[in-house]
């Protein structure tokens, strides 16, 4: 039984990739080719959600929790408590869109790297799966006990979120400019 799990992981694996392959094959009949102006856009996007993490955390702040607690009365604290749950799930709705575009565009730079390696991918996607597991379990716990209750897992999230975000950073840097095009070159292909 034991030396069953293995090939059951090995097999799971192999779909996985398969599946990421045949979408990444199927999107590229559809899909023009990367521009430089996608490159930039990308970079941009990749700025913008470094700074929304930093300011994001603060939803989850226990301190203000806290304040309120002390200083609001009962319909202050039901209306802050609604509030932060909303500010919260549309943040994970947000995050999860943000790294979902962000792993979309990683498979298009894939061929525009220096040096691809199967190894960074296989752990990219394995990260991928676990956050998308951990995000949606935290829409979860959000819905049911609201945001200060989910503390561990939101801190996961944050943290996985930041991974995609300094592994994009890379990929980006490892890009060889001379293959993307430029829109005008991509519009007229």
């Amino acid at each position: 039984m034991s030396g069953l799990i293995p090939i059951v992981l090995l097999g799971t694996l192999i779909l996985i990739f398969s599946g990421r392959l045949l979408m990444q094959w199927s999107r590229r009949s559809h899909t023009p080719v990367v521009t430089i102006e996608d490159y930039s856009q990308a970079r941009a996007a990749l700025d913008s959600v470094f700074a929304e993490t930093a300011a994001i955390k603060r939803i989850f702040a226990s301190e203000d929790m806290e304040f309120i607690s002390q200083a609001g009365t009962g319909d202050v604290q039901r209306f802050f408590l609604k509030e932060r749950k909303t500010l919260a799930i549309q943040w994970v709705r947000m995050t999860q869109k943000q790294v979902a575009d962000l792993m979309d565009l990683h498979l298009k730079l894939v061929s525009y790297t220096y040096d691809p390696s199967p190894r960074s991918e296989i752990k990219l996607t394995v990260n991928y799966l676990c956050f998308i597991l951990a995000s949606n379990g935290l829409l979860i716990l959000l819905r049911l006990f609201g945001p200060f209750e989910a503390v561990r897992i939101v801190a996961y999230t944050v943290r996985a979120q930041e991974y995609f975000c300094s592994e994009f950073s890379l990929r980006l840097e490892k890009i060889d400019p001379v293959k993307l095009s430029s829109a005008r070159q991509s519009g007229s292909v």
